[in-house]
């Protein structure tokens, strides 16, 4: 018997609606399974794309402030900075110009510099006799003749015979640019000629000035600095007095605050280890290719045809501190009562080779 209308089309609609039901399960079920693989039961993550991995920000450097001085002997540091030396260790760094001076260890001692870089002078001494926390983690610079912080007078005087030996300097104003390691050097100058630092009339100005008051007579002679001093004598001012006086002797050293450095091992161990990799590319023949010249340059604002004309300095691409150059230090600055103390500390108490050692064992040691 066949059902009647209304019933046929009942069927119809209910079956319709099956259909339809069917349909929007099949379509909705897949978006679920989606939304269930981005947060489902157990918290994992889904697998990054891998263009999502080559997008993922690179490990966060760790930041470093450096004290310097933009002048040539701090060339390892330098490059360091400018050909990434640090950034490949891990580190931002921050080169942080001063004068020079006393400045240098009190900034670091107080932390304001997670590196210091400069002179071993009686401030540095004195300091840590008060019992500041300073360490010496390796050397900076040294220097073999022609040394390139020679005495210079003015090339007037000497050509007329007026100052054209060191014996005539007794009693004559001779500067240092600051008080402290250059002291040292002027001294070393002066034994040549039978002098110590007592006998001149010891004065204390700027590297910058001093061209200026040899040629007009305010100085009778100087210890300058290169580049400037190869300046002078291109520019017909001033012309080298002495420049053998001394040989492989370490005046400048790297310092850390103690408890800093404890604290940030790795940090102290990935600095040396760029540091070092500056020094290495300014030791041997191939200091000044053009690449270094640049950088060097654009650091210094020192002409690249003049730093190559400059008598070079020198660093110690293992890093090796010579304590007895600490010792004599100490001493000299005694003799000329300008510590603060009259018992000699122990030098070796405030030097940590460790850091260097680690440093190495990343670089490997350097063969001449």
């Amino acid at each position: 018997m066949c059902p009647e209308r209304g019933e046929h089309t009942l069927f119809e609609t209910q079956r319709m609606r099956a259909l339809l039901l069917i349909m929007v399960v099949a379509l909705v079920l897949p978006l679920l399974a989606a939304c269930g693989d981005d947060d489902d039961d157990d918290g994992d993550a889904a697998e990054p794309t891998a263009t999502e991995q080559a997008a993922a920000p690179e490990e966060e450097l760790t930041e470093a402030t450096i004290g310097i001085v933009p002048v040539l002997i701090y060339g390892p540091v330098l490059l360091a900075h400018e050909k990434g030396y640090f950034e490949d260790y891990g580190i931002a760094s921050e080169l942080s110009p001063l004068a020079g001076g006393a400045d240098m260890v009190t900034l670091t001692a107080n932390g304001d510099f997670d590196f210091g870089i400069g002179g071993a002078g009686p401030a540095f001494f004195n300091a840590i006799n008060r019992g500041v926390e300073l360490t010496v983690i390796a050397p900076l610079h040294f220097e073999r003749p022609p040394l390139a912080t020679p005495l210079m007078v003015s090339k007037e005087r000497y050509d007329s015979g007026e100052l054209d030996s060191i014996e005539k300097l007794e009693g004559k104003k001779v500067s240092v640019n600051a008080r402290g390691a250059t002291e040292y050097w002027l001294d070393q100058a002066l034994r040549q000629g039978g002098l110590t630092i007592e006998d001149i009339d010891l004065q204390e100005l700027g590297f910058g000035d001093v061209a200026a008051a040899l040629e007009s007579g305010a100085l009778d002679a100087a210890m300058l600095g290169e580049p400037l001093a190869t300046q002078a004598e291109q520019n017909g001012i001033a012309v080298r007095l002495t420049d053998d006086f001394v040989s492989d002797f370490q005046p400048t050293f790297v310092f850390v605050n103690t408890s800093f450095a404890e604290e940030n091992r790795d940090l102290v161990v990935n600095f040396l280890a760029a540091y070092l990799q500056g020094c290495r590319d300014l030791t041997g023949d191939d200091w000044a290719n053009t690449e270094n010249l640049e950088m060097l340059n654009r650091q210094t604002n020192v002409p690249a045809d003049l730093i190559e004309d400059a008598a070079r300095t020198y660093c110690e691409p293992n890093g090796e501190v010579n304590i007895d150059d600490l010792e004599t230090l100490q001493e000299f600055f005694a003799a000329r009562g300008l510590l603060d103390y009259e018992e000699m500390m122990d030098v070796e108490s405030f030097v940590n080779t460790s850091y260097v050692e680690q440093a190495l064992d990343l670089i490997g040691e350097y063969e001449e």
